[in-house]
């Protein structure tokens, strides 16, 4: 059965279904049943697991419709109403054919080469990998369950899960798996083999204008599209901006996200969290704040590529936190004026009158970036005055050999550390593949 989208009706396509209801779009890709806010949406604002254990009946119980109930064993149930009883068939059975079709499929780790080390934090660390059937490259980032536990970080890797997941974007890092076993998270993200725009700034002492330019741009794309989904970032900073194998760059680590913030959170949060040199003054000083501060960390940022260290900087956090609440801004004299206007206007300790309070294009109409084709950008037509040399795509050359010239291993973790883990706290962790940008997930 094939059909065309008709202003009531419906396209159903080998297993894939759309339903538009109240405004709504609905649709089964994987085994993923996600729905959007109206018709021009791309963001999925719900995503429901069609996984092993679900149930769908039809039901009349509800709005007088021929409804659809999708139950989810001892959590909740899901409704989506039918225009006939044919188009109610339909659903059940496109939604019984994805929770067949996909029971069996898993992935772990036996399913990838480990190469190599290429970074490490708290709670984990991460590898160069490849894939045995399809030969793709990867990084995995394993997280230490226990560890999460210790340090109350386990909402923060569900958020960062399930950002990766949703996100499609040529400037930021895109999940392509992730599993778990009794001990450890695994996600397999995509590698940018360039490394870090941290260790360009270490190596260069400071970088052209024009090259930091096109970085800002991406980056202000990336953050833009973040905040369209009502994310937070909050931890801009050189070691979290990446180069790919062209030399554009690639965010990573959105360990720090606030989701939902508008919806959920009356567009303000309070959490203390991110890098001290990176903060933003309303974050330090305990005032309910939003996006904007991404903005400020741009500029702290900008202004880093310029001069080679970010302008409120010492080896005491206590003292990093008063020059950023009081210390006056100081430019060195060859930043040409362009520049040095929009890192003053984006280090504006005002967020109310922070260049990008009014929103993504008052940075963009900013004079820095005349010239700049902002759909250039996007596209990655623009051509990066810097790649980074690489032999191949296994390349870890551009990594800190701190890292690379570790044991590549999957670590033990201690069995006393496993037993105090609540399991439960991550169902539905596991995500395999993409499938029309959004995946497949199973529990």
């Amino acid at each position: 059965m094939s059909k065309q989208i008709t202003k009531q009706g419906y396209l159903s396509k080998q297993g894939h279904l759309i339903k538009k209801w109240k405004k709504r779009w609905f649709m089964i890709s994987g085994n993923i049943l996600s729905y959007y806010k109206n018709e021009n949406g791309k963001l999925p604002k719900g995503l429901l697991p069609l996984t092993e254990g679900i149930t769908v009946v039809k039901t009349k119980k509800r709005w007088k419709k021929w409804v659809i109930a999708i139950t989810i064993p001892q959590k909740n149930s899901f409704y989506i109403a039918a225009s006939s009883e044919k188009e109610q068939n339909e659903w059940v059975e496109a939604i019984t054919n994805t929770t067949k079709r996909f029971k069996g499929d898993k992935v772990s780790l036996e399913d990838f080469k480990l190469l190599s080390v290429i970074g490490r934090g708290t709670y984990g660390k991460v590898m160069l990998v490849k894939k045995k059937d399809t030969k793709k490259v990867y990084a995995m980032k394993s997280l230490q369950k226990g560890m999460l536990a210790d340090h109350k970080q386990i909402l923060h890797t569900l958020s960062e899960r399930d950002v990766l997941m949703r996100v499609r974007h040529p400037f930021l890092v895109g999940l392509h798996y992730s599993f778990q076993t009794t001990e450890k998270l695994y996600m397999a993200l995509d590698y940018a083999p360039g490394g870090e725009l941290f260790t360009r700034i270490s190596e260069e002492g400071k970088l052209p204008q024009d090259r930091a330019k096109l970085y800002i741009a991406e980056i202000m794309l990336a953050l833009d599209h973040l905040h369209k989904m009502d994310v937070v970032y909050r931890d801009l900073k050189p070691e979290n901006v990446l180069l790919d194998q062209e030399g554009h760059i690639k965010i990573t680590d959105f360990g720090l996200v606030k989701t939902d913030l508008n919806k959920k959170f009356g567009g303000k949060t309070g959490t203390f969290c991110g890098t001290p040199e990176y903060l933003a003054p309303e974050i330090i000083l305990d005032t309910p704040y939003n996006e904007i501060v991404d903005w400020w960390s741009l500029g702290i940022l900008l202004y880093e590529m310029l001069t080679g260290s970010p302008p409120f900087y010492s080896d005491d956090v206590e003292e990093v936190f008063e020059f950023i609440i009081r210390k006056k801004l100081t430019v060195p004299f060859y930043i040409e004026d362009e520049a040095r206007d929009l890192i003053e206007k984006l280090l504006d300790r005002n967020p109310l009158t922070r260049l990008g309070v009014k929103g993504f294009t008052q940075i963009q109409n900013h004079p820095f970036f005349n010239g700049i084709d902002w759909k250039k950008v996007y596209n990655r037509e623009y051509t990066p005055l810097f790649i980074p040399k690489i032999e191949d795509i296994t390349d870890v050359g551009n990594f800190d050999e701190e890292f690379t010239e570790e044991k590549v291993e999957d670590s033990l973790v201690k069995v006393s550390v496993i037993g105090k883990v609540n399991q439960d706290t991550f169902d539905g962790f596991t995500f395999i593949g993409r499938v029309d940008g959004i995946g497949v997930m199973n529990n």
